[in-house]
């Protein structure tokens, strides 16, 4: 499971955060994106961030379960960025947060590094560059691309399914992806190391 505070869509409201000084800023971002099955999102920037929209083809989000949540999308990123279809969670105190599973991500494609974000509101800049069709990290020191951990090995295995095929932890596509995740990683942790299984997605 996966839980953010920030960088989601719920119906017309989306939550920003703040903005962090950079060289970088809205002109450095696509104004959509794509993931790795073809569904294409906006990409909306101001001056205070970027944000996940709807475009033109972006399918409604996975249904929520537990009352008084909404459905909506959010972003994910680490060495690779991903868009999860999320359930938005208010709190008392009026703040929300979102949370998702990893069959609910799927990483962004691209096919230049135009196509790919730059987070100019972190602090570090993270900035997406496109590697082998894959929007990738550019700071490899942060974000080594060797060796390859449990929570990017699970990406690149959700990858070759639809996203509707795994919406669920019980779909036979999830428990099939997280079986074999099981079979060649060291562990269950997130950062666990992997060998990448034949049939997902190479990096």
């Amino acid at each position: 499971m996966r839980w953010g505070p920030t960088g989601l869509l719920v119906g017309s409201v989306v939550v920003a955060l703040g903005c962090v000084g950079s060289e970088y800023g809205p002109a450095d971002n696509p104004t959509e994106v794509r993931d790795v099955t073809g569904v294409p999102f906006g990409w909306s920037c101001d001056s205070s961030g970027c944000q996940i929209t709807l475009a033109a083809g972006t399918p409604a989000p996975d249904p929520c379960t537990s009352p008084g949540d909404q459905p909506g999308y959010g972003t994910f990123w680490g060495r690779f960025f991903s868009v999860c279809s999320v359930c938005v969670t208010s709190r008392s105190d009026g703040s929300t947060y979102w949370s998702t599973s990893p069959g609910q991500c799927r990483l962004l494609a691209c096919a230049t590094s135009a196509d790919c974000p730059v987070m100019f509101q972190s602090s570090p800049v993270d900035v997406y560059e496109c590697v082998d069709g894959l929007c990738e990290n550019a700071d490899v020191h942060r974000r080594p691309r060797n060796p390859l951990e449990r929570e990017d090995a699970e990406e690149l295995c959700f990858a070759p399914h639809p996203r509707a095929d795994t919406a669920t932890f019980d779909a036979a596509a999830s428990v099939a992806v997280e079986a074999e995740l099981d079979a060649n990683c060291m562990s269950s942790d997130p950062f666990a190391i992997c060998s990448l299984p034949a049939d997902c997605r190479a990096p």
